[in-house]
Parts: structure tokens; C-alpha cells; sequence
């Protein structure tokens, strides 16, 4: 496939890119609307400080996130992630470093931690306070 777009600032509309491939293309500052990424595979993005809204994520695969090991094999830590509205029932989240995450106003009905009910901690710890 021979590359059929230049360098600078490009407009589509009511245009079909199913297939198309990008590769080493800096997209900064663009803006998406109405666009189907449905089954779009991307690898070493970096979607830092992206603002998704009206997204639908069901069956969706994130793996690997945060900023790539430095030298010595270490992962700094990333600027916090914002969850909001977010409907995420069923999904499971398996070796995540979830050290300080905040969840409030959440509905955690069937909710487990290692095989624990959250809705039972919360009502022992409550009780625990008395």
C-alpha cells in the first residue's frame, strides 16, 4: 500500500478508511467525531491527556497501560485516570495497580476484591467504627 496522504493539516468527511493503516503518524490535536473505530488494533499509542465522551467500550482491551520501563526496568508512575459516568459492570481488572484510586458514589453491588464482597468490608468496617 503506497502512502496517499501528505504532511499538514487534512480534512475527511463522510469518508471510508475501513483498512486503512498509519504508521509513525502524529495526530496531536485532532478531533474525531462520529467515527466507528470498531475492532481497530493500536499499539504503543500515547492517548495522554485524550478526552473520550458518548464512547462505547464494550468488549474493548486495555493492556499495558502506563509509560513504557526505563532503563533499569522500572515504571514510573502516570498522571492520574478519570472515570466518570462510566458503566463498567462484569469487567474484571486483573494485575492492576489500583494503589490510592478513589471510588465514590459507586454502585459496587457484586463487587469482589480477591474473592470478598466490597459491599460486606464496607459494612464491617462500618460496624467496626461504632
Amino acid at each position: 500500500m503506497q502512502p496517499t496522504i501528505t504532511c499538514g493539516k487534512q480534512l475527511a468527511e463522510h469518508a471510508n478508511l475501513a483498512g486503512s493503516v498509519f504508521n509513525d503518524v502524529n495526530l496531536s490535536g485532532s478531533a474525531f467525531e462520529n467515527v466507528n473505530l470498531s475492532k481497530t488494533r493500536m499499539h504503543d499509542i500515547n492517548l495522554s491527556d485524550l478526552d473520550l465522551s458518548a464512547a462505547q467500550i464494550g468488549g474493548a482491551t486495555f493492556k499495558h497501560i502506563g509509560p513504557p520501563p526505563n532503563k533499569e526496568g522500572k515504571q514510573e508512575r502516570q498522571r492520574p485516570v478519570t472515570f466518570e459516568e462510566a458503566m463498567l459492570c462484569d469487567s474484571t481488572f486483573r494485575k492492576v495497580d489500583l494503589s490510592n484510586v478513589k471510588i465514590i458514589d459507586c454502585d459496587v453491588t457484586g463487587m469482589t476484591i480477591d474473592g470478598v464482597l466490597v459491599t460486606d468490608l464496607i459494612a464491617a468496617h462500618k460496624h467496626q467504627q461504632k
